[in-house]
């Protein structure tokens, strides 16, 4: 059944970015320093910002995700020595206090 919804969604949201590039099909340039320009459809300019967003929120959030990784392979090393400490522990005789 949520296959069904998403693909009925993903469908719709298809149709109406078809029909949202089908009714802004002009040209629009976008300027640039230094004199640049790029002159394209408005449809293509709104994805190629959208493309160029999702990598540099990418690229942010890699960054984080490293440094989360590192500090869980450092938290599951000090977790088996614990593990080690505590069965060595308890391999130890117990000797009669009385």
């Amino acid at each position: 059944m949520k296959r069904v919804l998403y693909g009925s969604i993903a469908v719709l949201v298809v149709f109406i970015g078809l029909g949202f590039a089908y009714k802004n099909a002009t040209d629009v340039t976008v300027r640039y320093y230094g004199g640049l320009a790029w002159r394209a459809p408005l449809a293509l300019v709104l994805v190629a910002a959208l493309v160029v967003g999702i990598m540099l929120g990418f690229a942010a959030g890699l960054n984080r995700l490293v440094r989360v990784r590192h500090q869980l392979a450092v938290a599951r090393k000090q977790v088996r020595q614990m593990e080690q400490e505590v069965a060595n522990l308890r391999a130890l005789p117990i000797k009669d206090v009385l």
